[in-house]
């Protein structure tokens, strides 16, 4: 509604008196209210609303006003001397009338400004309820899933011990079977051959079987540790605090959900990955035993960048003393399941710590992919220090001169930083004091993959170029996955 005001002084005493009503009115908001719980599935902004109207439409105060006349005759005398007042005080009454204007506007605007940030908290606590509706059902998910997961691991290891029970009876019922046929045939007749070849054939039969034993109580580990780490991580999924009075807590003094940095950043899981991707325990120590060789008669090998701990188990079965380092705790905690020597740490803090010219061996399998160059350089002149001499350092990493790692594993992993070159790698452990270095190629591509060479064609005239183009095709497109730079001090 727009009031008519005949001066000045008129419109100034209906701002007071509009001031006044106002403050004491016992009906204004109370924003205080957003901040009980038992408010927020009702917020009611609608007296703000109209208020924040008003404001909009009675924010701008001018001496503009219209002025008119009732009267008949003298009306235009009487509205032609209003004029010239008003004009003879405006230099009087425009500067206070400016200031109330800017005044008006500035709060007008905070108005509009607290009415957005309001619509947007409402608009915020009902997503965070949403999310914390969706969240307790996950977590009752979780909780069902680790029950199940619980019920089937004590199943599974009560099987497990059963197994391994019958195995060991069996065992030694073969032992027993020929040591009688050892004492009672070989005693009547010591040059039968017949019983020579059977009991041959049994201590074959229990050496097999006792391999398989072995085989089948490795796997019955990995498999018993890979379950208890995922019970670990049901349960740590189970334990993240998703309150509804923690959540709303903070919605109310941070309009806003967590950032993204507030997340876990370990929230990966790198072993689940491993798992899938890698290969099998089995797989990955059958192609690591090529670096066998280098660490037998060693003591105090160091496995950088351990993972689940294949290189580990494999030179503890070949009698050699070693210890693992990772930075993944899930990693560790599951390579502990298993028994093995491991801690958590990082590699340049660890190698600092120990003393120089200790170390029988240092072995890092796909693991300086993963770090930045410079990082690289560090370990390198590290490494060289704690080896005892004689000692080797080899890293093993995806070999960059093959373009069929690019598409096909090396970015499946997003932890890896880039590749490396095997020519740089080798000037690093050469400029660093290595006396003797070498690069040892691995895991080909399929050879279903590759081009074929071509065995006798009479149309090609050269023959045997053009078979050349073909194999260095081969290299650069589906040559060998891996590479490992051996140097020894």
């Amino acid at each position: 509604m727009n009031q008519q005001f005949s001066s000045a002084e008129e419109l100034m005493d209906h701002l007071k008196k509009q001031i006044i009503q106002y403050s004491e009115d016992d009906d204004s908001i109370d924003l205080t209210s957003i901040n009980d719980s038992s408010n927020s599935h009702g917020l009611d902004f609608s007296r703000l609303f109209i208020e924040r109207d008003s404001n909009n439409a009675l924010w701008n105060v001018s001496t503009d006003q219209p002025i008119t006349s009732h009267r008949r005759k003298l009306g235009k005398f009487i509205v032609f001397g209003k004029k010239l007042v008003r004009k003879l005080l405006r230099w009087y009454v425009s500067k206070p009338f400016d200031a109330q204007a800017t005044f008006n506007g500035s709060v007008t605007r905070s108005i509009n400004e607290i009415s957005n940030i309001l619509v947007l908290f409402k608009a915020k606590i009902e997503s965070s309820e949403a999310i914390i509706s969706e969240q307790r059902s996950v977590i009752n998910s979780l909780e069902n899933q680790l029950k199940s997961l619980n019920e089937h691991f004590i199943t599974r290891e009560e099987n497990n011990t059963s197994k391994l029970q019958d195995f060991q009876i069996i065992t030694q019922m073969f032992e027993q079977i020929s040591t009688k046929i050892n004492e009672a045939e070989l005693t009547k007749d010591s040059n039968s051959k017949d019983m020579i070849e059977k009991i041959n054939i049994i201590n074959e039969q229990i050496r097999n079987f006792n391999s398989r034993l072995q085989q089948t109580e490795q796997q019955h580990k990995a498999e018993i540790s890979f379950m208890q780490y995922r019970l670990r991580q049901f349960k740590k999924v189970k334990s993240i605090n998703v309150s509804e009075a923690s959540f709303e807590k903070d919605i109310t003094t941070s309009i806003g959900l967590p950032s993204e940095s507030e997340m876990d950043s370990n929230s990966f899981d790198y072993l689940h990955f491993e798992n899938k991707f890698r290969g099998s325990l089995d797989d990955i120590k059958n192609r690591q035993k090529v670096y066998l060789p280098y660490f037998l008669d060693k003591h105090n090998v160091l496995d950088i960048g351990c993972g689940r701990g294949e290189f580990i188990e494999l030179l503890i079965e070949n009698n050699i003393s070693v210890k693992g380092i990772d930075l993944n705790q899930d990693m560790i905690d599951y390579c502990l399941d298993r028994g093995l020597p491991v801690k958590y740490d990082n590699a340049i803090s660890y190698l600092n710590l120990i003393e120089d010219n200790v170390l029988g061996g240092i072995f890092l399998g796909q693991v300086i992919e993963h770090m930045p160059f410079d990082q690289i350089i560090v370990l390198v002149e590290l490494a060289y220090k704690k080896l005892k001499p004689g000692s080797y350092l080899i890293m093993e990493t995806p070999n960059p001169m093959s373009l069929a790692i690019y598409y096909r594993y090396f970015y499946v992993d997003p932890t890896h930083v880039k590749p490396v070159h095997p020519w740089t790698i080798q000037y690093i452990v050469d400029s660093r004091g290595f006396t003797k270095t070498e690069i040892k190629y691995s895991s080909p591509v399929e050879s279903y993959m590759t081009l074929p060479r071509v065995e006798s064609d009479n149309s090609i005239k050269n023959l045997t170029q053009f078979n050349e183009g073909i194999d260095r095709i081969n290299d650069l497109l589906f040559g060998n996955q891996d590479y490992a730079i051996i140097a020894r001090k």
